[in-house]
């Protein structure tokens, strides 16, 4: 009930047009996102919207515990340096809970440290690497990941209003590299070279036509890739495209399980190891 209210006092004026919009992007969620990066008090506590945890900032008890199990798996240093972690949930109020040898800590924080164990895993120490990332939510995966290596830049693409609250929200910290926040529209990508290209999700919610334009205007320029798909694997329908519509782009691409499964169907696919 409170989430239909929350979408009732809201009137989307930021829409993209059909063809060009992201499974999340109901209109609702990029308006709240704007007001949030606008106002104070929305932006206090915008992790505890419902409108806002449609979309982010919804990983519950049970999946932190095993993101936490695979931290401790993978990279259980990162444990013993938690707290400076726990920076991520300063701003905007998240729901926090607490887990053993851990304390009190939003499962997202957890999400985004399994991600960086990953990263880790599959492309060694990211020092001095150029990133750019697909969908960055409000920048918690670029702040987490400049918390563990000085990056060399990391350069975000999203809507516009999403991109008001990363920058609001990354200007709460004090960040040891570069963030570039920008549009596919904005960004010249003639000269561009990245090290390694991610998207927790966000790539595989946008329609075929969009997708096929990151892959020629910016994936094509990563040398490494990792992206967190929640789209089938084989589209039958030609909305989203297909896996082997991805090799042909990027010969070597492997299909990894994701872990913990969050969803059925859902995998990892990387490129470059």
């Amino acid at each position: 009930m409170f989430s239909i209210l929350a979408h009732s006092l809201l009137k989307p004026k930021y829409v993209a047009i059909r063809g060009l919009r992201s499974a999340s992007d109901s209109g609702y969620y990029p308006e709240f996102v704007r007001r949030a990066a606008q106002d104070a008090r929305i932006f206090a506590n915008f992790k505890r919207n419902p409108t806002y945890r449609e979309v982010l900032e919804h990983v519950n008890h049970e999946q932190g515990a095993q993101y936490l199990e695979q931290i401790q798996k993978k990279w259980p240093e990162l444990i013993n340096d938690i707290e400076k972690f726990k920076i991520n949930d300063k701003v905007g109020d998240p729901i926090r809970t607490i887990y053993p040898h851990v304390g009190e800590i939003s499962p997202t924080t957890l999400r985004y440290l399994k991600v960086a164990c990953d990263l880790r895993d599959l492309f060694g120490e990211l020092t001095a690497f150029k990133v750019v990332e697909i969908g960055g939510g409000y920048g918690g995966q670029f702040l987490l990941t400049d918390r563990i290596w000085q990056l060399s830049s990391w350069t975000v693409f999203d809507l516009d209003p999403v991109l008001q609250l990363i920058s609001r929200y990354l200007e709460c910290h004090l960040i040891n590299s570069v963030y570039k926040p920008t549009t596919l529209n904005r960004f010249d990508s003639h000269d561009a070279k990245f090290d390694l290209a991610i998207s927790n999700y966000a790539f595989s919610e946008l329609p075929k036509a969009l997708q096929i334009k990151y892959i020629t205007k910016i994936l094509c320029k990563a040398k490494r890739g990792y992206m967190t798909m929640n789209s089938v694997k084989i589209a039958g329908d030609g909305q989203n495209i297909t896996i082997e519509e991805l090799r042909f782009h990027f010969p070597d691409l492997l299909i990894l399980d994701e872990e913990p499964l969050t969803s059925v169907g859902n995998y990892i696919v990387v490129w470059g190891q």
